[in-house]
């Protein structure tokens, strides 16, 4: 009786690490990408990398991929002067759906509208975040298009 007992309260305790948080990841994958939007829209490229895994890759909207913190964040760095030299350039805003395929995986779907060249557009990106070492970060982002957009 006594390892049946045993047994129970070591299946519980198991059984409840492996459950996790999805509304507290859900908010902290959010936050995640309001973290992001913040920092692009201040122009930090090394904050916006730093939201990033070290040994994560980019694909922008020209196809190109970038692969690492270091090579993501001079990409940024790029993007974001270009941006500053544009005066028609204003912030962008994204809307994001977030959908936990693991307890420590994420996709996370977005749509932002924006300006570019003084014209207004809309882009789509997808990316995937991991959870290390109790933190979410993005693995992976993928550009998935821009398109102009009626005024």
């Amino acid at each position: 009786m006594r390892s049946l007992t045993v047994f129970g309260l070591w299946l519980s305790f198991a059984l409840s690490g492996c459950v996790g948080h999805p509304a507290a990841d859900e908010r902290a994958l959010h936050a995640l990408w309001d973290d992001f939007e913040r920092a692009f829209n201040a122009g930090d490229a090394v904050a916006a990398a730093s939201l990033y895994a070290p040994d994560s890759d980019r694909i922008g909207s020209s196809g190109q991929k970038f692969v690492g913190r270091d090579a993501i964040q001079s990409a940024y760095a790029e993007l974001l002067a270009r941006r500053a030299a544009d005066p028609t350039s204003a912030a962008f805003h994204a809307t994001v759906e977030v959908r936990l395929l693991r307890e420590d995986v994420a996709l996370l779907d977005g749509t932002w509208s924006g300006l570019r060249s003084g014209q207004p557009v809309r882009g789509f990106f997808t990316l995937t975040a991991t959870k290390q070492d109790g933190r979410w970060l993005i693995a992976a982002g993928r550009d998935r298009g821009v398109v102009p957009q009626s005024p």
